[in-house]
């Protein structure tokens, strides 16, 4: 790493040093360990409650085959044991109490207890949503020799077990593995006196150390890096006679780095890698393996040493293939378990602090030089950007190698180029440094590279700066450089965050879906007894929607539309927006076929967002006109009591004043919400200077909305439902304005379970319900498909999109 500014400067007399007995940086900070620990307990609190929910046989089991184990124990000495623990229960809290109150630890004092009780919280969370089992079979009588064998209860362990984990990181070695063999032991002594089952207990205890390690990660755990006497001290028994440590950089990063100053009047630079270094690399990493394919990581070693060690052997294999990098001068380990990297000082300027006048062809050359010599001792960077090169009278040199590889493959080497491509590129502009590029490397690596120049590939520090139009840039002068084809952007994700979303939404449908498909067999009986007349009108009722939204967008432009090709359009976006959530993929159909027509662009984005917002004003008037119509007729719905009302409208008004009491709040409020209406109020105002145009808006909106509850009452029919079209009005309204929030193209999964939810909440059979939305669906969302894709095809060659 490049020094910067330093925060603390220590120079003493050389006869008798001085060094800080602190850690540098901050008292108490946000240990990435934390994080892990809390990934690592959720898992496991996760992995326990699915355990005691899917296995209830199997856990019942288990039970009473501990229960038959532990009765072999005489009575006697399970009381014994279950007073020693209830002791100790007693004992322990108070003691440490005093102790703490004693030395004035007012924080630490605040944070155990914080943490007990968020424990117990957590615990009675789980019990009441899980509902765990009480004693087992053969458990001790109520009373002990002491109190009753309720206490210590499951509640307490998973109490201790937080405040255990939040207050270790204040222990020596030696009493961290005290304070886990206490609760071990407490967990055994609750196990023998029968208070609960084991995978109880397992749950009680994770879900403690889930709940500590949250509060320590809210909180901040105490500073545990090694001060700079610690740091002296190693660096003396390694032969360096250090005569005073200037800290260079004390948080961010995965070091913290030091200038030393020696006894013979030279200095050298010092890279300090603490506990926390480790676990901050266990997270990106972890992090990468998720979201990206193939990242070519390697994980961390379990000792810190090791992956020290390896940045120490990728410097001297740098050094000796030939590459500018600082010479390695001391690798040592601390008391802590701490490692110190000492190396040569190098002096120069960050590449990236250069003035843009300052990168010449010269400079950009040899940094490209650098770079194939790096790759041609087999080595790969994995952060080579323009802050790890630093620019001295001699030349660049290459620093950090704390991610590097040994055995850099040609995917890694392309990367690397891609990253330092998009580095300069930024600095210099997209011309110079693919051209400097283009005099150095050879035009197949350079080629390579080129699938790489995205988002992902790059380091988080150069991936803030790259734009879409500096990376498209860059793609399109590396293939002219390379007298190549442009190279396809290698596949890198692994699972996009909209996959996730839509999983997780899917699981939610299903989940209430499921207990309505129990009576599959009945739904499969409707089926054959529909009365298809009703089915066919379920069709016809679901074209009309693609006529009434046909009218609402040749009413939304001043421009004339050809009839059988807008209503194509129409078509043709029910396929889109089969594999496009939110519509997304419909709007810029329609986009497209307005500007085909001869709309100004700036007016076919308009009258997409009039047509837009006329769906969402139609559809919530007539969610209140039929909320009001089925709570007349007396089926179940009702509007709320104006006591209700009034809470609503005081909740909403508070969470406005909240919003407008904060700067950012005021802010995305005028310039987001303010200038979204004022725009779509402009609008509104000139459409409504032509009546017919306004109301071509308003009434395909109308038709689109009645069409679909019309499809569902067809549905519902088919198989005597029963239920009448306001109930199915408000229904279908409410469902899918619920299923708006689903990430999934068409609210695919969430409203067939939110449609079936209200139809068995008005009334109908849960089997007829399952199979009047299973029809209605197949009528609105699947069977237009087909048609749509060639409608799509259609419009293609006729130059219409």
């Amino acid at each position: 790493m490049t020094p910067t500014t330093p925060l603390t400067v220590q120079t003493v007399a050389a006869e008798e040093p001085r060094f800080d007995e602190r850690p540098p940086g901050e008292r108490y900070f946000r240990h990435p360990g934390d994080a892990v620990r809390v990934v690592v307990w959720g898992l496991a609190m996760t992995a326990l409650i699915l355990l005691i929910e899917l296995a209830e046989g199997t856990n019942a089991g288990l039970r009473e085959d501990l229960a038959d184990v532990v009765a072999l124990v005489p009575t006697a000495v399970r009381e014994l044991v279950m007073a020693a623990a209830q002791v100790a229960a007693v004992l322990v809290p108070v003691l440490i109490v005093i102790l703490l109150v004693v030395q004035r630890r007012w924080r630490r004092s605040a944070v155990l207890i914080l943490a007990a009780a968020v424990g117990a919280g957590a615990y009675l969370l789980v019990d009441r949503a899980v509902g765990v089992a009480g004693p087992v079979p053969k458990a001790l009588d109520d009373d002990s020799w002491l109190l009753s064998t309720r206490f210590p209860s499951p509640t307490y362990l998973a109490a201790a077990a937080a405040s255990t984990v939040v207050g270790k990181p204040w222990l020596a070695r030696a009493w961290r593995r005290a304070a886990d063999r206490g609760l071990l032991l407490l967990l055994i002594a609750l196990l023998v006196a029968g208070t609960s089952g084991l995978a109880e207990l397992l749950l009680a205890l994770t879900t403690g150390c889930f709940a500590g390690a949250v509060v320590l990660l809210v909180v901040g755990a105490p500073n545990r890096r090694p001060s700079p006497r610690m740091v002296a001290d190693g660096l003396r028994r390694s032969g360096f006679d250090v005569t005073d440590l200037t800290v260079e950089r004390a948080v961010g990063g995965r070091a913290q780095l030091y200038r030393a100053g020696l006894i013979d009047g030279t200095t050298a630079f010092v890279k300090v890698y603490a506990r926390d270094s480790r676990d901050a690399d266990l997270l990106y990493r972890g992090y990468r393996t998720l979201v990206l394919r193939d990242p070519g990581d390697e994980w961390p070693a379990a000792p810190l040493g090791r992956n020290v060690e390896h940045e120490g052997l990728l410097l001297l294999l740098a050094r000796r293939g030939g590459v500018r990098c600082p010479e390695l001068r001391v690798l040592t380990s601390l008391a802590d378990d701490s490692m110190v990297v000492a190396m040569e000082d190098v002096r120069g300027r960050q590449l990236d602090t250069i003035p843009p006048d300052e990168l010449d062809a010269e400079l950009l050359d040899a940094v490209w030089r650098e770079t194939n010599a790096l790759h041609a001792a087999g080595l790969a960077h994995r952060a080579l950007r323009a802050a790890n090169i630093l620019v001295t009278d001699d030349g660049p040199v290459i620093v950090d190698f704390g991610t590097a590889e040994a055995d850099g493959d040609p995917r890694l080497q392309a990367i690397d180029r891609a990253e330092l491509l998009v580095s300069l590129a930024e600095l210099a502009g997209a011309q110079p440094a693919t051209e400097a590029a283009a005099r150095v490397v050879e035009s197949e690596d350079l080629a390579a590279a080129a699938s790489f120049l995205q988002p992902l590939a790059l380091t988080t520090a150069t991936r803030r700066r790259a734009s879409k139009s500096l990376l498209k840039e860059l793609r399109d002068g590396v293939a002219s450089a390379s007298g190549r084809e442009p190279e396809p952007l290698e596949r890198l994700v692994r699972v996009r965050p909209k996959t996730l979303l839509m999983i997780a939404t899917l699981a939610g449908a299903f989940y209430f879906l499921l207990p309505q498909l129990a009576n599959v067999d009945d739904s499969f009986r409707a089926l054959r007894s529909a009365n298809w007349a009703w089915l066919a009108g379920a069709v016809v009722t679901s074209l009309l929607t693609y006529v009434g939204a046909a009218v609402g967008m040749a009413a939304s432009v001043s421009e004339p539309l050809p009839t059988a090709p807008t209503l194509q359009v129409q078509l043709a976006s029910s396929f889109v927006n089969r594999v496009t959530p939110a519509n997304v993929g419909g709007m810029a159909l329609n986009v497209r076929f307005l500007q085909k027509a001869g709309v100004p662009p700036a007016e076919a984005v308009t009258g997409i967002g009039l047509n837009v917002l006329a769906g969402a004003i139609v559809h919530l008037v007539l969610l209140f006109v039929f909320f009001a119509w089925a709570g007349r007729g007396g089926t179940g719905f009702a509007l709320p009591s104006s006591s209700k009302l009034l809470v609503v409208i005081a909740v909403v008004l508070a969470v406005l004043g909240i919003v407008l009491a904060t700067r950012r709040g005021r802010h995305l409020l005028r310039t987001k919400a303010l200038g979204a209406v004022k725009r779509s109020f402009a609008s509104l105002v000139t459409v409504a200077r032509s009546p017919r145009r306004l109301a071509g808006i308003i009434g395909g909106s109308l038709l689109v909305t009645l069409a679909y509850i019309a499809a569902l009452a067809c549905a519902s029919n088919a198989f005597d439902g029963g239920v009448g079209i306001a109930d199915i009005g408000a229904v279908y309204l409410g469902s899918s304005l619920l299923a708006a929030a689903a990430p999934t193209p068409g609210g695919l999964g969430a409203l067939e379970a939110a449609l079936v939810a209200g139809l068995t909440g008005v009334g109908m059979n849960s089997a007829i319900a399952v199979a009047a939305v299973l029809s209605y669906r197949l009528a609105t969302y699947w069977l237009p498909i087909l048609p749509g894709w060639l409608s799509f095809r259609q419009l293609e060659r006729r130059n219409y999109i």
